[in-house]
């Protein structure tokens, strides 16, 4: 039992350092042009979050794959970008059909978002820090997981600060992008302080 509850406490606190201490947009500023396009209006951010988090785990379980049994054995490591990105990118184009299927309306609204979410840095970013750092595979989920959950908690919580910035009493000058721009500073300052 006390072998269980170790793995389960290892498992959530690197769910937790990927999704706070090392978070990939605040910490390591992989994804911002996706964190700053996709948080304009907050169902907007939720669907992007959601497509992204369903690509990074899926994208990162399959290139660790891909590197340990076919990259790494037959030294083609000078490979590893391009196999991710196509990776990434077929992953994304199946879910996309999918996602055309059953919800067509937010297909056509997010389309040019959606198609971007495949070469986004944080989904190719996280498989490459996976695979340098060594990861074995319950690790590699963790981290992912963790990732996914801390890119969409930054997306989801800068379109709701986007909206309440847009509505509020902001001095001429630093209207529109300057604030908002102020504004991912200073949460990148607080995520450094974890």
């Amino acid at each position: 039992i006390r072998g269980s509850l170790d793995s389960v406490t290892e498992f959530l606190s690197i769910v937790i350092a990927a999704a706070v201490v090392n978070n990939l947009v605040l910490v390591q500023f992989l994804g911002v042009t996706a964190f700053y396009s996709a948080s304009s209006r907050l169902q907007n951010s939720l669907e992007i979050a959601l497509l992204t988090a369903a690509v990074l785990v899926t994208a990162s379980l399959l290139n660790l794959l891909l590197t340990n049994y076919v990259l790494s054995p037959l030294d083609l490591m000078f490979l590893q970008l391009i196999c991710f990105v196509a990776v990434s990118g077929s992953i994304t184009v199946l879910i996309l059909h999918w996602l055309r299927e059953k919800f067509p309306v937010s297909l056509r609204r997010l389309h040019l978002h959606l198609l971007l979410v495949g070469g986004n840095s944080a989904v190719i970013g996280i498989s490459i820090i996976n695979t340098r750092n060594g990861l074995g595979l319950i690790e590699n989920i963790a981290n992912s997981i963790g990732a996914a959950l801390g890119f969409a908690l930054v997306l989801i919580a800068f379109a709701a600060l986007r909206q309440r910035l847009d509505t509020a009493d902001v001095p001429q000058p630093f209207r529109g992008p300057a604030i908002h721009l102020i504004s991912a500073g200073i949460i990148a300052m607080c995520f450094l302080g974890f």
